[in-house]
């Protein structure tokens, strides 16, 4: 059985997606909708105005008309909706924390033990930039020792509007993952992702550093990258941690 996602976006439109933000996909993808509502007509209203103004190599509208709103082109995508915790949370860093991978496993801040440094990228299945970074971080991920350096993936949409975690998305994100050859572990919004960093994000992607303890080391990266420019961020936070090593 065909992937339905690898139907719809043909070989063509799966390499113009996978292409820098500087040359951005001539088409939008018809990416499958998840379950449940992903936008109301006054924010699918606000992204389009995003889309028109937007400074950042906005890529033009498909023969088609408008694009849909679960592909808007470009290095940055406003989120369909604030995220929604579930109950409390005490964690305020990523010090200390958990959430769930698409199995459905917990995952806590132990997993950021095994390596000096862990890219975390956040990201939506809405934002065809998003997906190029994956592909661009998998590169990342097959060239450097883990000891040195993981990469971890947010996929921030993977929650509804309800605040549920929509099946639907985490099939998208199966989807995306086998598209762009992603193996790196990808974690569902829980409410202590959303507690530290999640409850701020305005757009997607956002990627940034966390050292083996949680610690944030140096500042966050917006819009899509291309592997280049992940190769540079990462070293250039190994270089800050062995030089405050040597201090």
């Amino acid at each position: 059985m065909k992937n339905p996602l690898m139907t719809l976006l043909g070989a063509a439109a799966m390499a113009a997606l996978l292409a820098a933000c500087a040359a951005p996909a001539p088409e939008a993808p018809a990416l499958p909708e998840p379950s449940g509502p992903v936008r109301s007509a006054e924010q699918a209203e606000a992204a389009s105005a995003l889309r028109e103004t937007s400074s950042e190599d906005p890529a033009p509208q498909p023969p088609g008309g408008e694009l849909p709103v679960k592909a808007i082109p470009g290095c940055r995508a406003d989120l369909p909706y604030p995220l929604k915790m579930s109950g409390e949370s005490l964690a305020t860093d990523f010090t200390h924390w958990a959430a769930k991978d698409l199995d459905g496993n917990v995952v806590t801040e132990e997993v950021l033990a095994g390596s000096r440094l862990t890219l975390v990228s956040v990201w939506s299945t809405f934002c065809d930039s998003c997906v190029a970074d994956m592909a661009a971080l998998q590169q990342l991920y097959t060239e450097y020792d883990r000891a040195d350096l993981n990469i971890i993936g947010i996929a921030a949409s993977a929650q509804a509007e309800d605040g549920s975690i929509s099946e639907g998305e985490v099939e998208i994100i199966r989807q995306i993952q086998e598209m762009t050859g992603a193996e790196f572990l990808q974690l569902l919004p829980s409410d202590d992702l959303i507690a530290i960093k999640l409850k701020d994000l305005g757009t997607v992607p956002e990627s940034f550093l966390l050292d083996s303890a949680g610690n944030v080391v140096g500042g966050s990266l917006y819009g899509g990258r291309t592997a280049e420019e992940f190769r540079r961020m990462a070293d250039d936070g190994l270089r800050a941690l062995s030089e405050e090593a040597d201090a």
